[in-house]
């Protein structure tokens, strides 16, 4: 596996193990439901972007992503432990929605954007445009629907600041650039662009039109 697209999944492994495992903390849920939370996060779209592509699950059969598991398995526990002491709780309770969950959030959304396009380019190459925007936007948001529906909430795609925006603009970004500019350089561009996007979105709440004008009455991860 290409060296730049290991460290990218890596980071955002780590990005959305930490964002599943706040989650399950805010949902009260026990260390078994944290490292599942964290596991649907961080996995969920890169299987169901294998599914599409009719290429083994790289869960399952590739020892790299045995590894990320374990990384991501680490992550959840340590969290959701840490999460135990008095101090730690009481920082997620005043912090975790504006900073540290969006923060995760975004981050793993950028990284799994490029690295779908990436795996999917390994698979059929450059000629589909479509067939890699779609790839790069499902490895990024599948793993939130799934952690979003277990814990009983409408997915953050379809209500919250313009969640999808991000993720389909960088991914077009990065397809459009894969080839004229060199590898890094169009990955950076792309994973900086839907930061920067997802957080300028998370600040000032920017999100689509709702029936009659309707505001989001509360704030879900």
């Amino acid at each position: 596996m290409d060296v730049a697209l290991l460290v990218v999944q890596y980071i955002g492994i780590v990005a959305f193990s930490i964002s599943g495992t706040l989650v399950a903390i805010k949902k009260r849920t026990d260390s078994l439901g944290a490292l599942i939370f964290a596991m649907l996060t961080a996995f969920g779209g890169g299987v169901t972007r294998d599914l599409i592509l009719g290429r083994p699950i790289g869960l399952l059969w590739s020892q790299e992503y045995r590894y990320m598991a374990l990384v991501s398995i680490a992550i959840s526990l340590i969290g959701f432990h840490l999460a135990l002491v008095p101090q730690v709780a009481a920082f997620l309770r005043r912090h975790e929605h504006d900073t540290v969950l969006e923060l995760a959030d975004a981050i793993g959304l950028a990284s799994f954007c490029v690295s779908g396009v990436d795996v999917a380019i390994s698979v059929s190459g450059t000629d589909n445009a479509l067939l890699l925007i779609f790839c790069g936007c499902i490895t990024g948001v599948g793993g939130g629907i799934l952690r979003d529906i277990c814990s009983a909430e409408i997915p953050a795609l379809f209500r919250k600041h313009v969640y999808c925006l991000p993720a389909v603009g960088g991914t077009i970004l990065y397809v459009y650039t894969y080839g004229v500019l060199p590898h890094i350089a169009s990955m950076l561009i792309a994973i900086v662009l839907i930061i920067l996007f997802r957080m300028l979105a998370c600040k000032f709440k920017w999100n689509l039109p709702a029936p009659n004008g309707g505001e989001e009455t509360t704030e879900t991860p």
